[in-house]
């Protein structure tokens, strides 16, 4: 019993106090939340770790500092599962076996459990760890790939699913808007409130599809310590853009100022933070397809010419790394001068801001320390690495085409909605104009022509469902539905496209500045083909003949 709840504190969950009903219920769901987090990172990271583990048994690294130098791997997801597996092992006797068969019956994620359970097996059967580990990150990879494609797969399907919910939204926005029109309810905040939760609705079912089927694939390290320039950049300018656009748009709101100049201005505002990003994130993806090339290349000149790193940094052809160039020439100058060789590279991995090269310049670094061959461990390092940026390039050409097309949705959606918007408010405009003339003529030509006037009186009737049209409260739905829309869509071109937060201002400021321009734009054109003069000489016309 004793033992048992030993393992159940280090392995399983931790002992909580009680909590109220509702802490529960948000406690639940924040632990459901994190484990769906975890459970989109856990692919790449088991390749990661399996990288790391692969390139220690290269260097001969025994058994316990195979567990204790990937339990203090923090970077890793998976480090805090093989940590506990070395707790069991160094502090409380449990065999490697034992400790693996334990943690892998507490844990959640199907790969992860696995992959113990495999290893625990491997060890039963005498097979040497080495032998088991360079096996396994070849399966490792497999399964990545497989895990990948599947969920390039899903998002092909999910996408062209989000588009016709999304579409479906709009559809149920514009359906309400024509009931509230010729019905004109008595309820008209219910009927209102009815269409914001569909529409709301729609969009989260569809954006959590997305996000459940599109495999997570971090580009930037996340660091504080060094960043890209582009990150530097975007760090100072957002820390007062941001805030001044944020105030300068709600004292334009509570002003009464026109929406769609206020989607404008955010858009327009934002769009230099969105264009910075958008260089950073495709440099980084650059500089990702070069470091493979680049590790490998390092690892067989140290290996093959003896050289220490510095020696064997200025033997690498650089010129055949395009992106990774200027920062290859940065390190190698700055180890000449003598400087400390962790500062420079840590500053190198900083100012790359890829979070593959983060991960992976580590893993060699760490391993070829230990005493490991740098030829082997660079091509283990760049063969995981390379075959992460292939499946990226894959994502990044269905990204672009699942963006390409909400594009022009989102335009088509907008205008749409405003257009009929704007056409209801004209007929409703003409159609009271018209109602005006026929009461005049009804008051100035009394009885003399009842045949004429119950025929006005008919017309009357039939058009009085556009009379009392709500311009303020639909003004409002209009509105905002429209940012409803335009919201979704960023959470799902961000969750498609991948990459750091600063993408969020790219999409805003594309999906702001178009919805600003239709808001503004349209009620021009809708203006221009349904001209409310027209309808009234018609009316006068009418009611010249009736009298």
């Amino acid at each position: 019993m004793a033992e048992a709840a030993v393992i159940e504190g280090i392995v399983g969950e931790e002992e909580k106090p009680k909590e109220s009903a509702l802490a529960g219920i948000v406690q639940s769901f924040r632990d459901y939340y994190e484990g769906i987090v975890e459970n989109r990172k856990m692919a790449a990271d088991i390749l990661f770790m399996m990288t790391y583990m692969a390139s220690l048994a290269l260097a001969r690294a025994t058994r316990p500092e195979l567990f204790g130098s990937a339990s203090e791997r923090s970077e890793y997801v998976s480090s805090k599962y093989i940590k506990k597996v070395n707790i069991l092992t160094m502090g409380w006797g449990f065999s490697y076996k034992e400790a693996l068969e334990i943690t892998a019956d507490r844990v959640k994620n199907p790969l992860l459990q696995s992959l113990f359970n495999r290893f625990s097996n491997s060890i039963d059967s005498g097979v040497p760890d080495e032998e088991f580990l360079n096996n396994e990150l070849v399966t490792t990879r497999m399964v990545y790939v497989s895990n990948q494609e599947q969920g390039f797969e899903m998002l092909k399907k999910w996408g062209d699913a989000y588009i016709a919910m999304l579409l479906s939204a709009a559809v149920v926005a514009v359906t309400m808007m024509i009931s509230v029109a010729i019905y004109s309810p008595n309820s008209l905040d219910t009927t209102l409130n009815i269409s914001y939760s569909l529409t709301l609705g729609i969009s989260l079912f569809g954006i959590g599809l997305m996000y459940m089927s599109v495999p997570d694939d971090p580009k930037t390290h996340g660091l504080d310590t060094w960043r890209s320039k582009e990150q530097l950049s975007i760090r100072k300018i957002e820390r007062i853009l941001v805030p001044v656009v944020v105030v300068i748009a709600l004292i334009m709101t509570v002003a009464g100022v026109n929406a769609g100049l206020i989607c404008l201005f955010i858009g327009l505002m934002v769009g230099p933070l969105g264009i910075i990003g958008l260089i950073d994130d495709t440099n980084i993806t650059q500089r990702d397809d070069d470091f493979s090339v680049f590790i490998r290349s390092l690892g067989s000149v140290m290996e093959g010419q003896g050289a220490t790193m510095p020696v064997a940094l200025a033997q690498v052809d650089k010129k055949s790394l395009i992106a990774l160039e200027p920062l290859v020439r940065s390190v190698h100058s700055k180890m000449n001068l003598g400087l400390e060789e962790e500062q420079i590279w840590q500053r190198f991995i900083g100012e790359s801001g890829s979070n593959l090269i983060y991960k992976y310049l580590n893993i060699f670094r760490d391993t070829v320390a230990t005493g490991g061959p740098a030829g082997e461990i660079g091509k283990v390092v760049g063969n995981s690495m390379q075959n992460m940026v292939l499946l990226r390039q894959k994502r990044d050409m269905l990204a672009k085409g699942f963006i390409i097309l909400l594009i022009p949705m989102h335009l088509m959606m907008v205008a749409i909605l405003v257009a009929l918007y704007n056409i209801l408010m004209t007929l409703t405009t003409a159609i009271t104009s018209m109602m005006d003339q026929f009461a005049k003529a009804a008051a100035s030509a009394g009885d003399v022509s009842g045949n004429a006037m119950s025929g006005n009186a008919f017309l009357s009737g039939s058009l009085n469902m556009f009379i009392n049209f709500p311009k303020e409260q639909m003004t409002t739905f209009v509105v905002i539905t429209m940012m409803i829309l335009t919201i979704a869509d960023i959470l799902a071109a961000k969750i498609v496209w991948g990459g750091d937060r600063y993408m969020y201002y790219l999409y805003i400021a594309i999906f702001f500045t178009l919805s600003g321009l239709i808001f503004l734009i349209v009620p021009y054109l809708v203006t221009i083909f349904f001209n409310v003069d027209v309808l009234t000489n018609i009316s006068n016309a009418a009611t010249v003949n009736t009298t």
